[in-house]
């Protein structure tokens, strides 16, 4: 067993009965809401990339469409002319729609400007057709992309930014969920497990094969203090009892108030009765330490039910008539003791009642 709050002794700490109970759909929503967002980044990374592999499909072909014109128009000028010159490579570049055609005897190094050999008969020796490549993929991105880009860019980013505020919106339900979670299983006055607490981890202790034990505690002589003092001074002493008896508790073991001035200990630590009465007996002696209030020093007792561990299998409501019973066997005995639930009536240890004193 594990505690739902593990920084508070006697709390309870995040039990598997709490886990199952935890509302999954919100934290589905969560998880959805960050797969949508890396999606729409994984889209405009793809659109982004995708527009730009067009443009380059798109001036590749376009190159490849001019080279293809130039040399057809070469053919035809020279079947024609003869070899080309300036004055019919003007005219070539008028036919084959190539701009700016001219004669170069040299290879250009400038990535705008495209060249196609001439053949001896062609032109002069060592010379080149020379144009400048078309933008067509340029325009077309200039065309669009000014109005277009912004458009999408913007959608974008308003989706991703609705996804992250919902996210936001949706990790604090969640986290309101788990504080009202916890507050609905924690005691207001103590901070300790509260009723339900205890009741959902002893159905789960009852339903698993580790063997537990159940303590039921109840304060003697506090509703003197309550009355003489006020319900603030009781809190106090029920906060107090309840720090002492968290300080006796194993990892394992769990605390939880029921309400009034009654405790409950549901014990995994320790297997055995005389493991348990000493636990009674550390129980006893802790509660019945002074408690100062209002300058006075005030002592309270305590009577304990027993039920042993090994009463696997039986339904919790048994369990706990079970230690009410061995816990009402003690209270009829005067002075702070504790019976275990099965046991005859006869006395298993008395404490010398200790009233209150000023």
């Amino acid at each position: 067993m594990t505690f739902l709050f593990p920084h508070r002794p006697g709390a309870p700490s995040a039990t598997a009965a709490a886990r199952r109970d935890e509302h999954h759909g919100i934290r589905t929503i969560g998880r959805l809401v960050v797969l949508c967002a890396v999606g729409l980044v994984v889209a405009a990374v793809l659109l982004i990339g995708t527009a730009l592999q067009v443009m380059r499909s798109l001036d590749e072909a376009e190159l490849a469409n001019e080279r293809l014109r130039a040399a057809n128009a070469i053919d035809a000028m020279v079947a024609i002319h003869g070899a080309l010159t300036n004055e019919h490579v003007v005219a070539l570049g008028k036919v084959a729609g190539l701009s700016n055609a001219h004669l170069s005897d040299r290879l250009e190094t400038d990535a705008r400007l495209q060249q196609l050999p001439l053949l001896a008969e062609q032109g002069p020796s060592g010379s080149y057709l020379t144009w400048t490549r078309s933008d067509l993929a340029e325009k077309t991105f200039r065309q669009f992309a000014p109005v277009r880009l912004p458009i999408i860019g913007g959608m974008l980013l308003l989706v991703l930014g609705v996804m992250l505020q919902l996210r936001r919106v949706v990790a604090d339900i969640e986290r309101q969920r788990q504080l009202a979670h916890r507050q609905s299983r924690s005691d207001v006055v103590t901070g300790l497990a509260n009723r339900l607490a205890f009741e959902t981890a002893l159905d789960e202790q009852a339903k698993g094969a580790t063997p537990f034990a159940i303590l039921i505690l109840d304060l003697d002589r506090f509703k003197d203090i309550n009355d003489a003092f006020g319900h603030a001074a009781g809190d106090e002493v029920l906060r107090l009892v309840g720090a002492r008896l968290s300080r006796l508790l194993h990892p394992a073991d769990l605390l939880a108030r029921l309400g009034g001035d009654e405790f409950v200990m549901l014990c995994t630590s320790r297997p055995t009765r005389s493991a348990l009465a000493a636990l009674a007996q550390q129980c006893i002696a802790a509660i019945e330490q002074p408690i100062e209030l209002e300058g006075r020093a005030m002592r309270v007792g305590v009577s304990l039910g027993i039920v042993p561990a090994g009463a696997l299998g039986l339904p919790p409501s048994t369990l706990m008539g079970a230690a009410d019973a061995a816990l009402y066997r003690a209270k009829s005995v005067p002075g702070s003791t504790f019976r275990f639930a099965g046991d005859d009536a006869s006395p298993t240890m008395v404490v010398p009642e200790l009233l209150a004193t000023a």
